[in-house]
C-alpha cells in the first residue's frame, strides 16, 4: 500500500496496489472485490495493457460504497428505495470513550443497504413465482455480500433455492444442497433465528427424510409466529407427506389469506385439493387464479393433473395440449399427457412422449422422474414406473411428497413393489389405504376465492 499526493483539491488520498491490498482495504476477498469490479463498477484502474498491474484510490474506493445503490448498467440487482434511504441518510455516533469505534460508517452503511435488501426480497416473496425467485435470490446474495455477519440473509437465500427446486427452476436435489451450504453459514451466525430453523425443517423434509425433525422445527416456527407464510407452506407439504391432504389444504387456505399473490401457495393449494380428491374444486381455484393473473410452472402441471379427473378424454388432452403449446419443455405436462393418452388405448403416443422423457436429445437433461413414472402407470408397467417414483423420491420432489395418496397412482397400490417401496420410504404416519380421503370435504366452504384482478 503506498501514499501519494494527489491534485484533487488539497487531500491526500491512499494508493493501494494489487487485488490482495484493495480487499485487505475493503475487508472482502481478492474474488469478490473482483466481482465487483467487474459487475458492479468498483474503481480500480490499470497500468497499460489489460495485464498490467492494478491499483485504485482508497477514497474512491470510500466513496463507490458509500454510493453504490445508485443504479449503473452493470449492477444487477438495483437497490430499492429504502436502502438508498438508508445508505445515504444514516447516522452514526461512535462512542466518544472508545478507543475505536465499533462499527465505522463504512460498514454501518453496508449494514443498512443489506437490511434494505432483505426487506425488499421478503416484500418480493409476498407475489412468490417462478420469474421473480431469481431477483430474489440475487437480493439475498447481494445482502451477504453487504454483511458477511447477516444470518437472514443465507436463511433467505436458503429459502428461495428450496423454492426453486419445489418450482422445478432448479434441478434437485442440487438445489436442495445448494441450500443446505447457505443454511450452514445462517446457523454459524444465529441457529435461532426463526427462518433459520424454518429452512431447516425444510431441508430435513426434503432433503434429508427425517420427518419428526421436520415438524418439531415448523410447529416451533409456528408457535413464535403463526403467520410465518415459509413456515405455513412447509408444514402443510409435511401434511401431504403424512397422508393428510385436507389438513395441509385447510392450512394452505389461511396461508393464501395472508399472502393472497403468492403463486406457489395458490399451486400447492390446488394440489392438496387434488391429492384429496376435490377435483371440481381444485379445477375451479385453479381457473380463479388464472383470471386474477397468477401463472407459472406448479400452477400449469396442477391444472394437467386435475383435468385427467375433471374433463373428458378428448377435452382433457386438448386442454393439456394447449398448456405444451405454451410450456413445451414442461416435462410434467408430457406426462400427464401420455398417461391419459396410454389410459385411452393411444399407446403409441404415450410411448413417443415415454422415449421423449427418457431419452432427451443432447443438450437437455433426464426429465423429471415422477413424469416418467405417470406415462409407465398410465402403460400398466408397475415395476418400471416405481422405480421412478422411487427415483423422485431420493431427489426431493415436490410430488414425491404426495405419493402415496396420489389419485393417479392408485393403480400401483395393490401392487407388491409400490408397497416394497413404500416401506423402504418410511413415509411419516401413512394413512391405510381406503382411508385416505374419506368423508366428505371440509374445505369447499372454507376455501379462500383468489380476488379476480
Amino acid at each position: 500500500m503506498k501514499v501519494q499526493d494527489r491534485t484533487s483539491g488539497s487531500s491526500t488520498q491512499v494508493r493501494i496496489d494489487t487485488w490482495k491490498s484493495i480487499a485487505r482495504y475493503l475487508g472482502r476477498s481478492s474474488r469478490t472485490v473482483q466481482r465487483w469490479h467487474r459487475e458492479y463498477g468498483l474503481p480500480v484502474h490499470r497500468l497499460g495493457v489489460d495485464t498490467g498491474s492494478i491499483f485504485a484510490y482508497g477514497g474512491e474506493l470510500d466513496s463507490w460504497l458509500r454510493n453504490r445503490d445508485r443504479p449503473s448498467s452493470s449492477t444487477l440487482v438495483e437497490m430499492p428505495r429504502q436502502a438508498r434511504a438508508a445508505g445515504l441518510h444514516a447516522q452514526f455516533e461512535p462512542d466518544p470513550y472508545a478507543r475505536i469505534p465499533a462499527v465505522s460508517p463504512l460498514v454501518a452503511s453496508r449494514k443498512a443497504q443489506s437490511a434494505a435488501l432483505i426487506a425488499f426480497a421478503l416484500k418480493l416473496w409476498e407475489t412468490l413465482s417462478s420469474e421473480n425467485l431469481t431477483l430474489i435470490a440475487k437480493c439475498f446474495r447481494e445482502a451477504g455480500d453487504l454483511d458477511p455477519n447477516n444470518a437472514e440473509a443465507y436463511a433467505g437465500l436458503s429459502h428461495a433455492l428450496i423454492a426453486q427446486g419445489l418450482l422445478g427452476n432448479l434441478r434437485v436435489p442440487g438445489a436442495y444442497i445448494s441450500a443446505k451450504a447457505a443454511l450452514g453459514r445462517a446457523m454459524e451466525i444465529d441457529a435461532e433465528l426463526p427462518e433459520v430453523k424454518c429452512a431447516t425443517a425444510s431441508l430435513m423434509m426434503l432433503l434429508e427424510h427425517d420427518w419428526q425433525g421436520a415438524r418439531r422445527h415448523y410447529d416451533d416456527c409456528l408457535s413464535r409466529c403463526p403467520v410465518n407464510s415459509r413456515a405455513m407452506v412447509g408444514r402443510a407439504l409435511l401434511y401431504i407427506a403424512e397422508g393428510s391432504p385436507r389438513k395441509a389444504a385447510e392450512l394452505l387456505g389461511e396461508a393464501m389469506q395472508h399472502c393472497a399473490f403468492n403463486n406457489l401457495a395458490t399451486a400447492l393449494h390446488c394440489w392438496s385439493l387434488y391429492l384429496a380428491e376435490d377435483f371440481g374444486d381444485g379445477l375451479t381455484l385453479v381457473e380463479e387464479a388464472r383470471a386474477s393473473g397468477q401463472s407459472g410452472l406448479a400452477l400449469d402441471a396442477v391444472e394437467a393433473l386435475l383435468c385427467v379427473h375433471c374433463e373428458k378424454t378428448d377435452a382433457g388432452i386438448s386442454r393439456i395440449g394447449n398448456l405444451i403449446a405454451d410450456s413445451p419443455r414442461h416435462e410434467l405436462l408430457r406426462g400427464a399427457l401420455g398417461y391419459l393418452l396410454a389410459l385411452n388405448g393411444r399407446s403409441e403416443e404415450a410411448l413417443e412422449i415415454l422415449k421423449a422423457l427418457t431419452q432427451p436429445v443432447a443438450g437437455e437433461k433426464l426429465a423429471s422422474p415422477y413424469a416418467i413414472a405417470l406415462v409407465l402407470t398410465g402403460l400398466n408397467e408397475p415395476h418400471d414406473a416405481v422405480q421412478w417414483l422411487e427415483l423422485s423420491y431420493r431427489n426431493g420432489s415436490l410430488w414425491s411428497l404426495g405419493i402415496p395418496c396420489d389419485p393417479m397412482l392408485k393403480s400401483l397400490r395393490d401392487t407388491p413393489g409400490y408397497r416394497s417401496f413404500l416401506a423402504r420410504a418410511s413415509y411419516p404416519a401413512p394413512a391405510r389405504h381406503g382411508q385416505m380421503n374419506e368423508g366428505p370435504s371440509v374445505i369447499s366452504a372454507q376455501r379462500l376465492r383468489v380476488t379476480r384482478a
